[in-house]
């Protein structure tokens, strides 16, 4: 029992939940980030572009998602550590990353 840790204060709550270290608060230095995009079709024939290779800021990647949706005019998700876009939209995507310097790669179909 040497080694017991402090897990609940009456001032801070849980403790086991940092609050100091959250992946949201990374700074995005956009010139180093290199996206891989791929398109993904299911058995019905729907088309879905994936973006993968995001930064580790939430916020950052759901504000791309949402402009690209918006950009687009299409639907979409930002999911765990991708987004989504519906759709085949391949080139206007690469387009709109161009457009704000943020460099890809196409991998796949």
């Amino acid at each position: 029992m040497k080694d017991k840790k402090l897990v609940w204060s009456d001032d801070l709550g849980d403790l086991r939940k940092s609050k100091n270290s959250t992946p949201s608060d990374d700074t995005i230095d956009e010139s180093s980030i290199c996206l891989e995009i791929r398109r993904l079709t299911s058995g019905k024939g729907r088309t879905v572009i994936e973006i993968k290779g995001l930064p580790n800021n939430k916020a950052w990647n759901k504000k791309l998602a949402k402009n690209l949706k918006k950009k687009l005019g299409v639907g979409g998700a930002y999911k765990d550590n991708y987004i989504e876009i519906h759709g085949e939209k391949i080139e206007p995507v690469k387009s709109y990353l161009e457009s704000i310097n943020i460099k890809f790669k196409q991998t796949g179909g």
